[in-house]
């Protein structure tokens, strides 16, 4: 059966066989090794090039003016100290929640440039107002003898619509 093949087949057949032999090679890893050139001898001149160089030292006192005038900032003034923001008003603040669970009475508040607040019931705002009572749509704050209430948004539907409603056209049953 082998004297059938013809002189192409012949070919095909010795092509696969160095293929085979191809992968083998590949796959035992002949010839994985690099080979590297020899190491190059430093010369006097990039000894003399090659200086190190050491970061300059600087005391707490010499930084003492980057925490105080913020890089960044374009007027180059200190930042506003975390928590000692204050709200000058109420017309500022916007009654978000209000929480009554027997004795727990808390008002959430929203403010217009600040992160929002949590008032128990008792408790005094950081702009001097006192929150003095809470019902579930509003809350009574108090300063100096004056009152001011905040009321929760009552979120109105739509009005109804007008148009009438869709109807299926009467067909009678077969």
């Amino acid at each position: 059966m082998i004297n059938a093949l013809r002189p192409i087949e012949w070919g095909l057949l010795g092509l696969s066989a160095l293929l085979g032999l191809l992968m083998v090679g590949i796959l035992s890893s002949i010839g994985d090794a690099p080979q590297w050139l020899p190491e190059p001898a430093p010369s006097a001149s990039t000894r003399a090039a090659a200086k190190v160089q050491v970061a300059p030292q600087a005391s707490l006192e010499s930084l003492a003016g980057t925490w105080q005038a913020p890089l960044f900032s374009p007027d180059r003034s200190p930042d506003d100290a975390v928590g000692q923001a204050q709200v000058s008003s109420l017309s500022s603040l916007t009654l978000t929640g209000i929480l009554i669970d027997g004795d727990l009475r808390v008002a959430m508040l929203k403010r217009a440039d600040a992160p929002p607040l949590k008032v128990h019931q008792g408790q005094t705002l950081p702009n001097g107002w006192r929150l003095e009572h809470l019902t579930p749509r509003d809350a009574r704050f108090a300063q100096d003898g004056r009152t001011q209430t905040l009321s929760l948004r009552a979120l109105r539907l739509p009005p109804p619509s007008t148009t009438p409603p869709i109807s299926l056209p009467h067909e009678s049953n077969p």
